[in-house]
């Protein structure tokens, strides 16, 4: 974050928010291996839809929460609450896949009802993904304390901007790129989906469990001060 906050002045809005975008789409996270996977099934249209989808939603989250952020970090008991729904959410995931593999029953997006509707599928799972709202609020005061970011709408749109494109750059590299090394390495997909998914989405509840407990344990450190 400093080092895109040294590189890119205020001036900039748009490519401010491409960066830190593209950064936060780049590693591996649920939406990017179903984008891969709805890529590796259904072609580059259905994975173009499901891009389409998840931005769709992004962009009504960032205008929110560009006018509620500073509400929002303040909210305690709001935000324990999305933390707390969030580890829940991914580790029901991560069981569901895990249950999957010891049955042995191999779960392909075919098998999903809306996997015919790339662009309703992502725009469902992104309404999901609560943890989006502390982390853009976050955000957006660290850029506004240090005046990387005016909170004027025209300057904040160009952000925006510059973070759907960022979004929608990294979901395509990935799957793009996961699709190239599958199809040279000739990987059978069906065959590992599975236990990638449960790896996947218990690692991610194991992430958040663990900053959950360590930012608890910073707020504690805080009350016992005064």
């Amino acid at each position: 974050m400093n080092l895109i906050t040294v590189l890119f002045s205020k001036k900039k809005p748009m490519v401010l928010g491409f960066s830190i975008s593209l950064l936060g789409a780049l590693p591996l996270g649920y939406t990017n291996v179903i984008s891969l996977q709805i890529l590796l099934e259904q072609g580059n249209w259905a994975s173009l839809s499901f891009i389409l989808g998840i931005i769709f939603v992004q962009y009504f989250v960032l205008k929110m929460v560009y006018k509620i952020a500073r509400w929002l970090v303040n909210q305690k008991k709001l935000l324990l609450f999305i933390d707390l729904f969030t580890i829940l959410f991914l580790l029901f995931i991560g069981l569901y896949f895990m249950i999957s593999s010891t049955n042995e029953q191999n779960v392909s997006l075919s098998n999903l009802i809306l996997i015919q509707y790339p662009f309703l599928l992502a725009v469902f799972l992104n309404l999901l993904n609560f943890i989006q709202w502390p982390y853009w609020s976050g955000i957006y005061i660290y850029l506004f304390r240090t005046a990387k970011l005016d909170d004027q709408i025209k300057t904040t749109n160009k952000f925006i901007l510059g973070a759907l494109l960022g979004t929608s750059l990294g979901m395509f590299l990935f799957a793009h790129v996961g699709q190239f090394l599958i199809v040279a390495n000739q990987i059978k997909v069906s065959s590992y989906i599975n236990p990638v998914f449960m790896i996947l989405f218990l690692f991610l509840a194991t992430v958040q469990t663990v900053k959950f407990i360590f930012k608890n344990s910073l707020h504690q450190k805080e009350i016992n001060r005064f």
